[in-house]
């Protein structure tokens, strides 16, 4: 695991960790994304207040 963190990703052999990049990339891959880029930085800020509540 990097860093010893979890969740990992795991697509071909390569690892990633962090989760909101998990998920933004699941996102992508299943087409849960924003219409333009103004959506999908409306989505982010979203992402980034729920991470500023959280902490």
């Amino acid at each position: 695991m990097p860093f010893g963190q979890v969740p990992v990703l795991e697509v071909d052999g390569k690892k990633i960790h962090q989760s909101t990049a998990i998920c933004r990339y699941l996102a992508k891959q299943v087409g849960l994304v924003g219409k333009d880029d103004w959506e999908n930085l409306e989505i982010d800020a979203a992402v980034d207040t729920i991470h500023d509540l959280r902490a």
